[in-house]
């Protein structure tokens, strides 16, 4: 097994993949003893000098790209021949979670689609296309926040520099715009074409348009129709439509009209109402219960009328009670208050009557 390369400040532990021009590796950072992912330019199927640009290019890209869905560049250096970035490190890409779970939950897909259409408008209004939207190239952090990464062959709107020969496409066959397949102008709207095919796929578990040749699917983006969803995703396939217009003008080139097709779309998919009277109305159901156990001895409709009628009376009769009372206790009270230097010797009185009719009453046993 051949060695790691050596990055000034990371141990490099483990290799997680190769693309066109740089290897990654799973690496420690030392100095904040973190997991990142270190990017290395080692080889380029291009001249050597257009691969020291891009790479630079992409870690000026996106450290000028500060946005919770865009991947964090940590740093980015040279040590002696060797270009290096440090990044965010991802347990899982979108990629391995669309082949683990074959299609995914349709809110959960299109929820994904929506950060990474925002990370993507916004780093249009930066001035950056990606152009390269893919599976691969969306992560998730580890509270599952999906995240846009490898800006490799980003370019700059309206930029004249040249890091790509004329008439040259950028980009993964399947996932490219049409425009972008005939080597043609691109612009914000052709990410948007390739986050279509993207969320096509999250939604059926496989991409619009297959082939076993490269040619076959791409002559099936710019001439062949959409094809549709299964039924019971069919609420999504306008949106589908939309983002994958072969008019890059049918698309939604802004963030508000993105909105204005999706908001919509995370509706239907709630509990649906016909299942709510199952949790309802609990006190009509005690009540029919109530009165099957009660049989043949239920109150009648009649009885209970009456028994109402006798409480609301009684209610009635209530005040005047109250006031009788405080009558006769207001009696009372004033005639002890006259009364009370007389009160003990009629107890005594009292006393003498009962014990004489006691010892009567012994005497006569």
């Amino acid at each position: 097994m051949a060695a790691f390369p050596e990055v000034p400040g990371y141990e490099l532990k483990k290799f997680l993949g190769s693309g066109a021009a740089a290897d990654v590796f799973l690496a420690v950072d030392l100095k904040h003893s973190r997991l990142v992912a270190v990017k290395v330019m080692t080889r380029s199927r291009f001249s050597e000098n257009v691969a020291v640009k891009r790479f630079i290019k992409e870690a000026q890209t996106i450290s000028s790209l500060h946005h919770p869905n865009i991947v964090r560049v940590y740093e980015a250096g040279r040590s002696g021949t060797l270009y290096f970035m440090a990044m965010e490190f991802f347990p899982e890409s979108l990629k391995q979670r669309i082949h683990s779970r074959q299609r995914l939950d349709p809110d959960e897909a299109l929820t994904i689609a929506n950060q990474v259409a925002a990370a993507l408008f916004y780093a249009h209004k930066k001035g950056f296309i990606h152009r390269d939207v893919k599976p691969d190239n969306i992560m998730f952090r580890r509270d599952g926040t999906p995240v846009i990464l490898d800006f490799g062959i980003a370019r700059v709107l309206e930029s004249t520099t040249q890091l790509t020969r004329s008439g040259m496409s950028m980009g993964t066959p399947r996932y490219m715009s049409p425009e972008q397949l005939n080597a043609k102008r691109v612009d914000g709207c052709s990410d948007i074409y390739s986050l279509g095919v993207v969320l096509f796929e999250m939604l059926s578990g496989t991409p619009p348009f297959k082939g076993s040749q490269t040619m076959a699917v791409i002559m099936k983006h710019v001439t062949e129709p959409i094809p549709s969803l299964p039924d019971e995703l069919a609420a999504f396939q306008p949106l589908i439509e939309r983002m994958m217009a072969k008019e890059r003008a049918k698309r939604p080139g802004t963030e508000k009209e993105w909105q204005e097709l999706v908001k919509p779309l995370f509706k239907p998919f709630k509990l649906p109402k016909a299942e709510k009277p199952e949790f309802g109305n609990i006190s009509t159901a005690a009540n029919r219960e109530k009165t099957r156990l009660s049989g043949a001895g239920a109150t009648s409709p009649t009885a209970r009328q009456t028994s109402r009628s006798k409480v609301r009376k009684k209610a009635r009769r209530s005040p005047r009670r109250l006031v009788l009372n405080l009558i006769l206790v207001f009696t009372l009270t004033v005639w002890i208050f006259f009364n009370y230097e007389r009160i003990p010797g009629m107890l005594l009185s009292i006393w003498i009557t009962l014990r004489d009719l006691v010892a009567s009453l012994i005497a006569k046993i």
